[in-house]
C-alpha cells in the first residue's frame, strides 16, 4: 500500500491517519540497490528461502515458521498469480542464457496481466487455467487482449523502481494485495459484476450490478 501516513504521538494504542489518496501497488520481480527481496518478489524464489526472508522480517519474527512455509507451499502449487510470477522469472533465465551464448543483447522480457478477467468471484473455485497474463520476449509485442498492468524482471525505462501502482478498478487489485484471502489467485471485484452472476441468485429489481463498496463489505 502506497500513501502519506501521519502518526500520533502519545501512550494510547498505535493509530494513524491517512492523508491523499490510498494507492495500491506490486512490484517488479528483481530487488533495487540490493534491497531485501519483497512482496511478489517472493514468488520467484525457492520456498525454504522465501520462508526465511519473512521471518527476518522484523514484524514477523514471532510467526510460525512451519505455517509461513506451508503457505508458500500452497501458492507455489495452487496460486495463480505465484504461478505467473514464477514463469515470468523462467522465461527471462533462458533468454538471458540464450543471449549470452550467441553474444547479443538480451531481449526486454516483460509480464501482462489481463484487464477484463471473468468468472464467480464468490465461490471458492480453484482456476482451470492460467488466463490471468502473458509473457513477452520483446517490448515491440502488444497482448491480444486488454491489459492494466506490465511488470517486467527489471524496468528497463526506469531501473529505479520498484512499484507499479495497481488501477482500482482492475479485477487484479484483490488478489495481488491481499492474496490470503484470494488463495487461488481468483479475479476480485470488477465493472459490470452483476448482482445475478452466480447460480441460485434471485434478480436485484433495484439494482443491477454490484458496487465495489458492497464487495469489499462482503469481505
Amino acid at each position: 500500500m502506497g500513501t502519506k501516513v501521519v502518526d500520533f504521538s502519545g501512550g494510547a494504542p498505535y493509530v494513524f491517519k491517512v492523508n491523499g489518496q490510498i494507492r495500491h501497488r506490486t512490484s517488479h520481480i528483481q530487488s533495487v540497490n540490493g534491497q531485501a527481496l519483497q512482496y511478489a518478489q517472493l514468488y520467484v524464489i525457492d520456498n525454504t528461502q522465501a520462508t526465511k526472508i519473512q521471518v527476518n522480517h522484523p514484524a514477523k519474527r514471532q510467526c510460525n515458521i512451519r505455517i509461513l512455509d506451508q503457505i508458500y507451499r500452497f501458492f507455489r502449487r495452487y496460486n495463480r498469480l505465484s504461478d505467473t510470477y514464477h514463469m515470468l522469472r523462467e522465461v527471462e533465465s533462458r533468454v538471458f542464457s540464450e543471449s549470452k551464448e550467441a553474444g547479443e543483447d538480451v531481449s526486454v522480457v516483460n509480464m501482462v496481466f489481463r484487464s477484463d478477467r471473468h468468472s464467480d468471484q464468490r465461490r471458492y473455485n480453484e482456476p482451470t487455467a492460467n488466463a490471468i497474463a502473458a509473457v513477452f520476449v520483446n517490448s515491440n509485442g502488444e497482448p491480444p487482449f486488454e491489459r492494466d498492468i506490465r511488470v517486467y524482471p527489471l524496468n528497463p525505462e526506469n531501473p529505479q523502481q520498484p512499484f507499479i501502482d495497481i488501477n482500482i478498478l482492475s479485477p487484479n487489485l484483490d488478489p495481488m494485495a491481499y492474496p490470503i484471502l484470494f488463495p487461488y489467485g481468483e479475479p476480485g471485484w470488477q465493472l459490470n459484476w452483476r448482482c445475478e452472476s452466480y447460480q441460485g441468485a434471485q434478480g436485484n429489481q433495484s439494482r443491477v450490478n454490484i458496487i465495489m463498496l458492497h464487495s469489499k463489505n462482503q469481505r
